[in-house]
């Protein structure tokens, strides 16, 4: 009984290899040297996950049971039963591998590709002939001819298989395959060999301390030993790794240091397109990467646009994809852990657009860009130089290098736009010096004229205007404008229009002319979905008379004490036709000058401002007002009109300009 608890535990380790062994070999062989398309299917992924499991747990129950005495005599016929369809399943997994592998083969398109493959073919041929020659016949003839064990020599088949991968690992460089195997002979050894480095030096700690320490302090000063030693023993660890990873992993130990100093230096980079070409040169001049390519999501949707690609000519210039199940997926596996990589069988599911491409390509890993769970980007690859797939602690590095190169890119798309505010800031703040320098500096003193004019800009600079004119003593311009859109364009047509104003306005050119010559003169220059809004008032007094003319802009407001009236002469706006519409379109009228009559010119700003609940001051709101005013100067008409639209607006942003200028006659 003394080493019952050993036969156990070899027997659960026998019986666990048994049972997830076979779904291994199938696996495998479904994903070598190509995944086959039944790997896409669902119910195989759960078949292969959960089988090996249920054929575990159900041999264990039953090896309790017999352990306990429940099975009596009933174990003989279990232990057979379980250890045949144990030995059953191993056949049929390497029958199916052999097939699966023999099917793959003939899928593979260059000989480049065959030959490494057609090696292993074989020897797994041969492999699977021993191993049923060995389970059937060779028992058959053992039972009569015991002492002749050349019967089973077919079993050294077996040992052929491992030979010809290692042969086509390092005589081919079989794709990634051999960075698997190869880390697994080094890696392995190495951590075998530090374990039992480990555990020797413990357990000679051990003995000192127990020898030169009393029993009292023992276990404190035991375990103080031992946390320091365990620190200083997974530094040694690490270099030991580094070193044998240079050592024989020059390759991949070169590419890794790149990798690593690439995600360093990549934040530093600035602007978008010297991040993109700096990604390009790593991958394709440095790592030396057969086929590359970079998409970026457009922002607020889920269209991606190829910006930058090498050795790639099937890939589409642009695609759509399902951002929500990439999305979805990326959570997925950050919730197990796993690494950001959208593997090769997952493209037909991720990315069905352009699945076909991406095979005909020879892409195989995509590593997704994620800024704040949103996808701005993917790096698409193919084989490394040496013809591998990324694999291992590639991948972890490609992760870490894209996480990088999305912090750079999003930092980059914040500094153009904060450079593109800055750029618009700098452009309304020009445009407002020249809206303000167009404006009177002083108002022009004429006797039996009250006169008063102000301009309040919206934040985004309009192009309202206005001016007044004094061509004589006994003349008078004024002139009113809005130019349609807004910033530094607006600002350029408003000052051109002040300038012909100031030309055109003299005491022999009615404002009809005035406006016939301005539309001719700016047709040329103006943009075609942008206009000028005037109106052009001459006051004469001498003939006591106001002549008037506008092209499309708001009516003129005549009122007295108790009522107003509007006037409202036909036209179109300036900069809309060329001239023969334009001028036909003007009308110019005679308005007689009465005492202690105002006139009112003004923009739209005024009776469209809106307040809060998204109400508009409106024509009728202003009328009152006007009315209520009537018999003050035109400066306090101006002030009681401004401080109005301010009260009605409250706390809301003011969406125009807001231009007013009043004329008293007296």
């Amino acid at each position: 009984y003394e080493y019952n608890w050993l036969i156990t535990v070899i027997s659960i380790v026998m019986i666990f290899a048994a049972s997830f062994l076979p779904f291994y070999i199938i696996s495998f062989f479904w994903m070598f040297p190509k995944p086959l398309p039944i790997l896409n299917k669902n119910f195989v992924k759960k078949s292969l996950y959960w089988l090996p499991r249920i054929i575990f747990s159900l041999v264990i129950v039953t090896f309790i049971l017999n352990l306990f005495g429940f099975l009596g005599s009933y174990m003989f016929f279990f232990r057979r039963y379980v250890d045949m369809t144990l030995g059953n399943l191993f056949i049929i997994s390497v029958i199916t591998g052999l097939v699966s592998l023999i099917y793959s083969y003939t899928k593979l398109k260059s000989k480049k590709e065959k030959r490494p493959i057609f090696v292993i073919v074989v020897s797994y041929s041969l492999a699977v002939l021993a191993i049923i020659y060995t389970s059937t016949l060779a028992n058959e003839l053992a039972e009569t001819i015991f002492n002749n064990p050349e019967f089973f020599l077919p079993i050294l088949f077996v040992a052929v298989l491992p030979l010809s991968f290692g042969y086509s690992i390092f005589k081919y460089s079989l794709m990634e395959v051999g960075d698997v195997i190869k880390n697994a002979i080094f890696y392995g050894f190495l951590t075998v060999s530090l374990a039992a480095s480990y555990f020797l030096v413990i357990y000679i700690l051990g003995l000192g301390i127990s020898t030169a320490i009393s029993t009292e302090y023992q276990g404190i000063i035991a375990g103080i030993i031992f946390v320091i030693f365990a620190l200083l023993f997974q530094s040694t660890k690490d270099k030991f790794q580094e070193y044998i990873t240079r050592k024989f992993y020059p390759e991949q130990f070169a590419a890794q240091k790149i990798l690593i100093q690439f995600s360093s230096e990549i934040p530093m980079v600035v602007g978008m397109e010297n991040i993109l070409n700096y990604t390009q040169e790593i991958f394709i001049d440095s790592l030396k990467v057969r086929k590359y390519a970079f998409y970026l999501c457009s922002n607020g949707n889920d269209k991606f646009s190829l910006v930058r690609s090498y050795g790639v000519y099937a890939l589409p210039v642009e695609f759509i994809s399902n951002n929500s199940l990439l999305n979805e997926s990326i959570s997925s596996k950050e919730s197990l852990n796993k690494t950001n990589i959208i593997e090769h069988e997952e493209f037909k599911t991720l990315l069905p657009g352009i699945a076909e491409a991406l095979t005909k390509e020879s892409i195989y890993t995509i590593v997704p860009l994620i800024v704040k769970s949103k996808i701005i980007g993917l790096m698409l690859f193919g084989l490394k130089y040496s013809g591998a797939r990324f694999a291992g602690k590639d991948l972890e590095l490609l992760n870490a290098a894209a996480n990088q190169v999305s912090v750079a890119l999003e930092n980059a798309r914040l500094y153009e736009s904060e450079v593109e505010k800055m750029k618009l800031e700098h452009d309304l703040e020009n445009a407002r010096k020249i809206q303000e320098s167009l404006l009177p500096k002083t108002i022009p003193q004429i006797k039996s004229l009250q006169i008063a004019g102000c301009m309040i800009p919206a934040m985004h600079v309009g192009g309202d205007y206005y001016d007044f004119i004094k061509v004589s003593d006994s003349k008078l311009y004024v002139i009113i404008g809005d130019v349609s859109g807004k910033g530094l364009a607006a600002s350029f047509y408003m000052s051109k229009l002040q300038t012909m104003m100031r030309l055109y306005c003299d005491d022999k050119t009615t404002p009809k002319e005035i406006l016939s010559k301005i539309n001719k003169s700016i047709y040329e220059s103006i943009e075609r979905n942008s206009f000028i809004t005037v109106a052009v008032g001459l006051f004469d007094l001498e003939k006591k008379k106001l002549h008037y003319c506008r092209a499309g802009h708001t009516p003129l407001i005549e009122m007295n004490y108790n009522s107003l009236s509007y006037h409202q002469s036909k036209g179109i706006g300036v900069g809309l036709e060329k001239g023969d519409i334009f001028d036909s379109s003007l009308d110019e009228i005679l308005i007689d000058l009465k005492h202690e009559h105002s006139y009112i010119f003004f923009s739209d700003g005024i009776t469209e401002a809106m307040n809060e609940h998204d109400e508009m001051y409106g024509e009728s709101r202003f009328e009152k007002l006007l009315i209520e005013n009537s018999e003050k100067s035109s400066e306090a008409i101006l002030n009681s009109t401004i401080q109005s639209i301010e009260k009605f607006r409250t706390k809301s942003p003011q969406n125009d300009d807001i231009t007013l200028a009043v004329v008293k006659f007296n």
